[in-house]
């Protein structure tokens, strides 16, 4: 006598047709919750990346840089002429002190961004933290604002250096 086991190709149609409809249902919402996960990561990410930046430049007594990309921010150490005068805004050259990349789906709204830099420079996109773990001519609250397909928050530095998310 012969043992019938396994399933027939109909079985496993039939339980393939459920697990897709399940599917259908459970992947929207989870897709949805990822992209907000994602961009709540990232803004913690920066948040704490932004107040080591500030702790390093009192520790070290030096600008440190945050230069923002669409996708990307790099902090550095900028060792150019003492003063303040003659500063590159540049990480060619300069002590890295951290590149990070945004998780996928997120980005900088570079449009928005603006710092009032010096004339010696046209970036928007680069702030730095004094000595005193102040933002560098920064005279009104700042706001850098990350964004994903469906949603957006911002983080919001004053003049005195707090950092507040939104």
């Amino acid at each position: 006598m012969r043992k019938n086991s396994g399933f027939t190709a109909f079985e496993l149609a039939v339980s393939m047709a459920i697990v897709v409809v399940i599917a259908a249902f459970v992947m929207p919402p989870y897709l949805e919750w990822l992209r907000g996960h994602r961009l709540r990561g990232a803004v913690n990410n920066l948040l704490g990346d932004l107040e080591m930046a500030k702790i390093r430049a009192i520790r070290e007594n030096a600008f440190v840089v945050v230069d923002f990309d669409q996708t990307s921010y790099t902090i550095f150490l900028d060792t150019g002429q003492p003063g303040g005068v003659a500063q590159d805004w540049d990480s060619a050259g300069e002590f890295i002190v951290k590149t990070k990349t945004l998780p996928v789906g997120v980005q900088f709204d570079i449009v928005s961004l603006n710092f009032n830099n010096t004339p010696l420079t046209s970036a928007k996109d680069v702030t730095r933290f004094n000595g005193r773990g102040l933002p560098d001519r920064i005279s009104a609250q700042t706001e850098i604002l990350l964004i994903n397909q469906s949603d957006a928050r911002s983080i919001f530095i004053n003049r005195l250096g707090h950092l507040s998310v939104q």
